[in-house]
C-alpha cells in the first residue's frame, strides 16, 4: 500500500499533465516517498492516455465538477496521506515533501499550501487578485469562521486519510476547497499552513477566471454569513 496518494483533477490538460506527473515521480524518488498518482479525468483530449503511459492511475468520475473529481479520486486513494493539486502545473508539486512534513510529524491533520506566504512567480496571479481579492476573501473567511489563514483561496492541500473521512464535503464545484477548509475547522482538525510556489499556467486558457473564482468564494462565504445572522436573529 502506498503511503502517499496525490490526487489531480484534470480536464483537457494534455500539455501540462506530463510535467506534473514527472515532477511527482522525481520528488517521490528523491525524497524516498512511497507514493501513487491518481488522475481523476474527464477530458476529451489525450490527457488520460498520457497520464496512464507515465504510470498514473487514471479514473473517470461519473459526474462532472471540479470538487467531485477530488471526491471520486479520493475514493480510489490508498495512501495514509492525501495531497491535492491542479493539473495545469500552477501549483508546484516539488513542494510535496514540505507539505507532508507536519503530517508525518503528527503536528497537524490538514495543511494548506499558502501562496501568499510563499513564492508567486511573475504573471502567476493578477495584481487585483493578489493584493485585494484574495486577501479580502481570506479576511472574510477568518472573520466568519474564526480561522487564522493567510490564503483561504488556495487549491493545494495535504491531509491525512483520517482527516478526509471526518470532513463532510457536499460541494461538487469550485467551492469545494473552501468547504474542505470549513469541514476541517468544524471537526476540530489541526490546520496548518506551509509556503508553496505558484506558477503561471504553461499552456492554454484557465478553466476559471479570477473573477469567477472570486465570485464562487464570495458566494460561499456570504451564504454562511447569512445563515449565521438568520440563526442569531431567530
Amino acid at each position: 500500500m502506498p503511503e502517499v496518494s496525490v490526487v489531480i483533477p484534470s480536464k483537457n490538460e494534455e500539455k501540462t499533465i506530463s510535467v506534473c506527473i514527472e515532477k511527482l515521480k522525481q520528488i517521490f524518488s528523491d525524497s524516498d516517498i512511497d507514493g501513487e498518482i491518481i488522475v481523476a479525468d474527464n477530458s476529451t483530449d489525450r490527457t488520460p492516455e498520457i497520464a496512464q503511459a507515465l504510470g498514473a492511475i487514471v479514473v473517470t468520475p461519473d459526474k462532472l465538477g471540479y470538487g467531485y473529481a477530488y471526491v471520486y479520486g479520493f475514493r480510489h486513494a490508498s495512501g495514509k496521506y492525501l495531497v491535492m493539486g491542479d493539473a495545469d502545473d500552477t501549483y508546484d508539486f516539488s513542494i510535496v515533501p514540505r507539505l507532508l512534513e507536519p503530517l508525518l510529524k503528527e503536528e497537524a491533520d490538514f495543511i494548506v499550501g499558502s501562496r501568499l506566504k510563499g513564492t508567486i512567480k511573475e504573471g502567476a496571479m493578477p495584481w487585483l487578485h493578489r493584493y485585494i481579492g484574495n486577501p479580502a476573501i481570506t479576511w472574510l473567511f477568518n472573520r466568519i469562521f474564526g480561522a487564522n489563514l493567510s490564503d483561504a483561496c488556495s487549491g493545494m492541500f495535504a491531509l491525512t486519510k483520517e482527516a478526509w473521512d471526518k470532513i463532510n464535503v457536499t460541494a461538487n464545484g469550485w467551492d469545494f476547497n473552501q468547504q474542505m477548509l470549513l469541514g476541517a475547522l468544524r471537526n476540530g482538525l489541526r490546520v496548518g499552513e506551509v509556503p508553496i510556489i505558484y506558477h503561471p499556467r504553461r499552456e492554454g486558457a484557465s478553466k476559471l477566471t479570477s473573477l469567477q473564482g472570486g465570485w464562487h468564494n464570495l458566494k460561499f462565504l456570504m451564504s454562511h454569513l447569512f445563515f449565521r445572522l438568520k440563526k442569531r436573529n431567530g
